[in-house]
């Protein structure tokens, strides 16, 4: 499942930054703060639109970072796990845009149509936003591992089978 590698303890400390990023996007802004906008939605509806924006931001960084990194003298172990990171991040950010176009979308059709606020927002929770947070789940469990597997010096069999210069690097 896991393959495990001889590397330096600030070898691990390097490839777990992403993963670390990572989680902090999932869990701080999406989680924390979210809820706090949440909470203040009624009186300032546009500070909701934080979350995506901020999100948005570090999954870039994230995304810009690992093509730095893979151009760089940095090791491949390192490389692997920004590589990782940054698949990672570009699956969230296609489900971070397909909730943002159902919530807003929604939001927009429901005013269109004419449709009560509760039946709304019960719709679009539950196809939008109800998704996004199962995946989110997902995600910050995989972010967790990933940064114990950096720390311990491993990648997944999976990884480097479907990365065959990785792999190579790695013997």
């Amino acid at each position: 499942m896991h393959q495990h590698f001889n590397i330096s303890p600030e070898e691990g400390k390097r490839a777990k930054w992403p993963h670390e990023i990572f989680l902090i996007n999932l869990i701080f802004n999406h989680i924390f703060v979210f809820c706090a906008t949440v909470a203040v939605f009624g009186t300032f509806p546009l500070l909701a639109a934080l979350v995506p924006v901020v999100s948005f931001s570090i999954i870039g960084y994230i995304l810009i970072k690992a093509r730095q990194v893979a151009a760089s003298d940095e090791s491949w172990f390192v490389k692997a796990h920004w590589q990782i990171a940054a698949g990672r991040n570009r699956l969230f950010m296609l489900l971070l845009t397909v909730t943002c176009v159902v919530s807003v979308g929604g939001l927009w059709l429901s005013k269109m149509l004419g449709w009560a606020k509760i039946p709304t927002i019960a719709l679009i929770a539950g196809v939008g936003l109800l998704p996004f947070m199962v995946v989110l789940l997902v995600l910050i469990v995989l972010g967790n591992e990933s940064v114990f597997m950096a720390r311990d010096g491993k990648l997944p069999k999976r990884f480097l089978e479907q990365n065959p210069d990785m792999q190579a690097a790695a013997q």
